[in-house]
């Protein structure tokens, strides 16, 4: 039975190639579960495909070439994926890599808070492709440079158990058999490449050598049995399908209702549209409904909102809230806490000028908020008093808004287009008020909807998309636009964060139950003489703060978008303003920290849109510039590779010897590489049968091919005319087989190495 040379190394490459790409395609279906909708896991399958072809594509070069190609890899990964809007031509820019260094301190956070599956935001999406990558990554540099199989399986196998340790549904057998499958693929490719060293491994049956080996039909049928059972077996396992013994997901899970990071507006989201959900926070005692404000956020840095830094000042119960508005109609609130809060905000109706509760207090004026020291527990009471000042809209335009200080107007770089509409809308209006209001009935407007079907985003890009294109969106981005706008020409605002006026309990209009559905943002507007002053723009007839009523002069007969029905899309039954739906608003980071009494920093309101899309332009342009860097770096990287070989010889003997390797190399690129094991003999009688020398040049290929093997093994070392003449003959034979060699096998050469 005549028997092959070995398993050739076309088919080794090409097994190591498909075996990585299932363990990609595992990797990324399997950890993809873990946040909402198909796009996501479609991506991370891209991002893993691209990782392992980077690792197959360098595994000749060194490492750290390797390593840096992979590092360029996930950045333009990250970038297109996270940011895509920040690019220049589809290549990163110093805007991107601060946008990125910002996603990345917001996933810890994300991790914490999300209840998976979690929306796909940048910051999610980022940790994603990150982990993918490198699983993908390590496991060929594992599996195919270091030569440990099994340990190069370990990355991947840990992103399916994290998938699995933080879903709450049944283990799906299928993602362990994709796994199964994947490894099976990477213990194979590496067989192949073991086994070429042991000699024949299978023999031809036709012209070409067949991939599969002949195996004897009870091989196959114990491999298909093995792989049966590795499959099903799980379903028979005590305990399957059952609660894990270790709970991932309930890390942090006392059972409070958490307004915290950014990141909880996920569950929000989710959670407040269930019965189980949408949980009663507190309920309130008041003659005048209101907004309940828990604080606000004026600091704006292109990807988030946070609070103004403040320390705070410590106010007695009962004492005076230090509140510089004077006059105003007195109204008093006692709110009763419905379930343990996991923060520290004290929700009020604005401007609060006295508070009564059995805990120690801190006032933060630069974000207008009440912080006790610790969580409130379920029945806990405090009582607020606020100072509600009444203007008419005509006393508005009078006194203009108040412009103390530059912050409350500070923007960092901005899209032009929205400084540009926010022009375009106020054209016509004379007054601060007659702007603000210009752009309030603008976004309440028909042209734009409410809707919690939107993606997230995290800078002043998106704030643009969703003006010019994406126009669908809940209070977190008109709340974040219209502030922004009114920055952009000048008029201070904020951001402000808390609760719609709630449903009024047992008939009665002065007692009222606020639950995780009335969770909401809105804008506020600071006026000469009047304080802040609240002015809502998400569109849906319900969001109007009933204390605004007297000064906000809504348009008439507008076409109010309500794309889907839903309960807070509208008015309520009793003609409340309050909207009693599921809605969601912006997040700050809790200012407890991890631990009651603490007080950090207020961050991460973003300004989602719509759903980003790559350009396919700029990607086609980064992709023929990548293209023609690597067509001009590689021959340069091997041409460099050689001369340092040869200036490294110090003595004519390995001088001769290194100008043989690279003769070799460089023949190689022309189609007559020299074959593992082959001898210098064997391969100049291949060369000179071959056809590509001419008569007078043979000769100076068997001249060189006697010197190579006089200094490997010769007793007398050689001189440095040898050596000079070794070169010269093999630049000659060189250059007989270029011109021998076909155009197209010249430039492929010089990126392929056999």
């Amino acid at each position: 039975m005549a028997h092959t040379s070995g398993t050739p190394a076309r088919v080794q490459r090409l097994s190591a190639l498909a075996a990585i790409l299932a363990v990609a395609f595992a990797s990324a279906m399997a950890f993809g579960r873990i946040l909402q909708g198909s796009g996501a896991t479609w991506r991370l399958l891209a991002v893993g495909a691209a990782s392992g072809a980077i690792a197959w594509a360098t595994e000749r070069r060194g490492m750290l070439l390797a390593t840096l190609c992979s590092a360029l890899g996930l950045l333009l990964a990250l970038t297109w994926l996270a940011a895509p809007q920040t690019t220049w031509f589809g290549f990163p820019t110093a805007e991107s890599l601060r946008i990125l260094g910002s996603l990345a301190t917001q996933v810890g956070g994300q991790a914490r808070e999300y209840v998976s599956p979690a929306p796909p935001t940048p910051a999610l999406i980022l940790a994603g492709t990150i982990a993918v990558w490198a699983a993908v990554f390590s496991c060929y540099a594992l599996a195919f440079r270091a030569q440990s199989p099994l340990l190069a399986l370990i990355p991947p196998l840990a992103l399916i158990v994290f998938a699995d340790s933080v879903l709450d549904d049944v283990v799906r057998p299928i993602f362990g058999l994709w796994f199964l499958l994947a490894a099976l693929a990477v213990l194979f490719a590496d067989a192949l490449r073991r086994l070429r060293g042991w000699g024949p491994v299978w023999s031809p049956t036709t012209s070409r050598d067949r991939l599969l080996p002949a195996a004897g039909r009870n091989a196959r049928r114990v491999g298909l049995t093995a792989l049966t059972v590795a499959a099903l077996a799980p379903l028979f396992m005590p305990g399957f399908g059952t609660r894990p013994v270790f709970d991932l997901s309930s890390i942090n899970s006392d059972g409070r209702i958490r307004v915290s990071p950014l990141v909880s507006m996920g569950s929000i989201l989710s959670q407040s549209q269930s019965e189980d959900g949408n949980q009663e926070v507190f309920r309130v005692q008041s003659d005048q409904p209101s907004y309940w404000r828990m604080v606000s956020l004026s600091v704006f840095d292109g990807n988030t909102w946070e609070a103004a830094p403040d320390d705070g000042v410590v106010v007695p119960s009962g004492e005076s809230v230090p509140n510089p508005l004077a006059t105003g109609d007195q109204l008093t609130q006692t709110f009763t806490v419905s379930n343990d809060l996991g923060f520290a905000w004290l929700a009020s109706a604005a401007d609060p000028i006295g508070i009564a509760i059995d805990h120690e207090i801190t006032w933060h004026a630069a974000s207008s908020s009440i912080q006790m020291d610790g969580w409130p527990d379920e029945g806990e009471t405090y009582t607020v008093t606020s100072l509600r000042a009444n203007p008419s809209a005509d006393d508005l335009r009078v006194v203009g808004v108040s412009r103390e200080g530059n912050s409350l107007v500070a923007l960092p770089s901005i899209p032009p287009v929205i400084r540009d509409t926010a022009l375009a809308w106020t054209a016509d209006a004379d007054t601060d008020y007659d702007r603000v209001m210009a752009i309030v009935n603008k976004l309440k407007g028909g042209e734009f909807a409410y809707s919690l079907d939107v993606a997230y985003r995290d800078d002043a890009q998106s704030l643009a998309d969703f003006l010019v294109t994406g126009k669908r969106g809940f209070c977190q981005q008109f709340a974040s636009l219209m502030a922004v706008m009114l920055r952009s020409i000048g008029i201070p605002a904020r951001v402000a964060l808390g609760f719609t006026a709630g449903t009024p309990v047992g008939g009665e209009s002065s007692s009222r139950a606020v639950s995780m559905s009335n969770y909401h943002s809105w804008v506020e507007v600071p006026f000469q003489g009047q304080g802040w002053l609240s002015f809502d723009p998400t569109p849906g007839g319900g969001f109007v703060d009933p204390a605004a009523s007297g000064y906000q002069q809504l348009k008439r007969n507008q076409d109010i978008v309500c794309p889907t029905p839903r309960p807070g899309c509208g008015r309520n039954p009793g003609g409340d303003t309050a909207t009693t739906g599921p809605h969601n608003g912006l997040n700050p980071k809790d200012p407890t920290g991890d631990e009651p009494g603490g007080v950090g920093d207020l961050s991460s309101l973003t300004a989602p849109s719509a759903r980003p899309s790559v350009p396919l332009g700029a990607l086609a342009v980064s992709a023929a510039l990548l293209g023609l860097i690597a067509a001009l770096v590689i021959p340069l990287l091997r041409r460099g590779s050689r001369r340092r070989r040869l200036h490294a010889a110090r003595d004519p003997r390995t001088l001769i010897l290194a100008t043989y390797d690279v003769f070799g190399e460089r023949a190689g690129e022309l189609g007559w590489g020299r074959a593992r094991g082959e001898t210098p003999e064997e391969f100049r009688r291949r060369l000179s049968a071959g056809g590509a020398l001419t008569d007078e040049t043979d000769p100076r290929l068997v001249r060189m091919t006697t010197a190579v093997v006089q200094a490997a093994y010769g007793p007398t070392p050689p001189d440095a005319e040898t050596a000079t003449d070794v070169a010269a003959d093999a630049d000659a034979v060189l250059h007989e087989l270029r011109d021998s060699a076909p155009l197209r096998q010249r430039v492929l050469g010089l990126y392929r190495r056999d």
